[in-house]
């Protein structure tokens, strides 16, 4: 079984299936997704292949985010719509 998304959750929050309380139930228990997931962002290399950069926090473990953590990630994400453009799958 797998994990409902986030647009799932909402949808069946929206219709009335689902209320705020079970919503974070499931979430703790693990059973729903508690963040969305930007748009994936590339960049070719001199060669013309596509390479996607990525930040993460080594060592992290689970802990929440701080403050300049959060503003970090912000700033990234500006430099990645600057300098990276999103790229058709099909």
């Amino acid at each position: 079984m797998g994990k409902l998304t986030v647009k799932e959750i909402e949808d069946l929050n929206k219709s009335g299936v689902l209320n705020k309380k079970t919503v974070k139930e499931l979430q703790e228990s693990g059973f729903a997704s508690t963040r969305r997931r930007n748009t994936r962002r590339y960049m070719k290399t001199a060669k013309g292949s596509w390479v996607s950069p990525q930040l993460y926090f080594q060592g992290r473990n689970g802990a929440k985010p701080s403050t300049k953590m959060v503003e970090f990630r912000n700033d990234f994400n500006k430099l990645m719509d600057k300098y990276t453009t999103t790229k058709s799958t099909k």
